[in-house]
């Protein structure tokens, strides 16, 4: 069935100091997320504001160069400047140039570290669908090592906090990789709510494709596996999403789901560089890997764009987005859309 897509607008009238008295007009944009009936807001025009910041960016080539020599992510430092595992048949796990490995400082009761380049710095547009791939596929490998050890550890998590502005302590390029009893809560609020979107005889996230599809308006691409699509109701700016069709969690992907998605990854990641954005965050959103939901619920990775560093910048993250649980977006998922086109086509 079709899926609903609601929004209103609201006009915000004002005289801006240099309209001379004159009213001037912009527009807000309500959006409730179909499946979850969360809320954003956005407003094209916030991109424009004034930041009263420096706009220079600093030169991330001269930090990753201080931070070379004692990266414990490096080649040479990565065997003895990293933890190891006890409860796996192997202290690191190694596959070509990627490791895994734990995180030193855990927030999940199992949580490891793929490196997935031996390069400490990499702009994203120079990031490989090969190192994606095999980064991707290493952090699988370790996820059913552990599945065989700790069978409670169902609901699997692979992320991404690219650089300093979406929240990694170490330049060096690599991903985040927990196992929980229970997935986080936004991915439960998903399941949740998928399931009880099928009681009504229908799966959310096939008549999400197809209804997209459909519209045009935010539908970017569609393979064999996977499915790209804008966010309606983004989280972040310049919100992306790939959806697994037919598939539920990251246990069920094969090597050649991996490969398509790392190379339109990899496209996206150029479309990013083009527009200005140097970081990003990513998650799989993933139901349990010893159960298969797909009946109600399809594996989807969701990637944002994040603030450019500078020395002193301003946080995409305010009052309403941290506090309020309602993002402010300053592009339209639909203009996204037609840019992603040229580069995921």
């Amino acid at each position: 069935m079709p899926v609903e897509f609601r929004r209103y607008t609201v006009a915000s009238r004002i005289s801006p100091p240099d309209a001379g008295g004159a009213e001037r007009v912009q527009e807000i944009e309500y959006r409730r997320d179909p499946l979850t009936g969360r809320w954003c807001r956005i407003n094209i025009e916030r991109a424009k504001r004034p930041k009263q910041t420096p706009g220079e960016a600093l030169t991330l080539k001269e930090l990753a160069e201080k931070t070379r020599k004692n990266c414990p992510f490096c080649p040479e430092n990565i065997e003895v400047s990293t933890p190891t595992f006890t409860l796996l048949p192997y202290k690191r796990l190694r596959s070509g140039e990627c490791w895994v490995f734990p995180n030193l400082y855990p927030f999940a009761k199992h949580h490891a570290v793929t490196v997935f380049t031996p390069e400490h710095y990499k702009p994203l547009e120079n990031i490989t669908p090969e190192e994606l791939r095999d980064g991707i596929n290493s952090s699988l490998q370790y996820l059913r090592d552990l599945k065989a050890v700790d069978r409670a550890a169902r609901y699997p998590v692979l992320a991404w906090n690219n650089l300093p502005p979406a929240g990694a302590s170490i330049i060096h390029p690599h991903f985040q990789v927990l196992a929980d009893e229970r997935p986080p809560s936004a991915v439960h609020q998903e399941i949740e709510a998928s399931e009880l979107y099928a009681a009504s005889g229908g799966c959310y996230w096939q008549d999400l494709l197809e209804s997209e599809e459909k519209r045009g308006e935010r539908f970017v691409k569609d393979s064999n596996v996977v499915a790209w699509i804008t966010g309606f109701t983004p989280l972040g700016n310049r919100e992306v999403l790939a959806i697994f069709k037919g598939k539920s969690s990251l246990s069920s992907l094969s090597p050649g789901d991996v490969e398509e998605f790392a190379e339109d990854l990899a496209a996206l990641l150029k479309y990013y560089s083009s527009s200005g954005v140097v970081s990003l965050n990513m998650l799989f959103y993933s139901g349990p890997m010893d159960i298969d939901i797909s009946r109600s619920f399809y594996l989807h990775a969701r990637i944002v764009a994040r603030p450019a560093p500078t020395a002193l910048y301003v946080n995409d993250d305010g009052f309403l987005e941290k506090l309020c649980a309602e993002p402010v977006i300053d592009m339209t998922p639909e203009d996204l859309s037609g840019a992603l086109r040229k580069y995921l086509g």
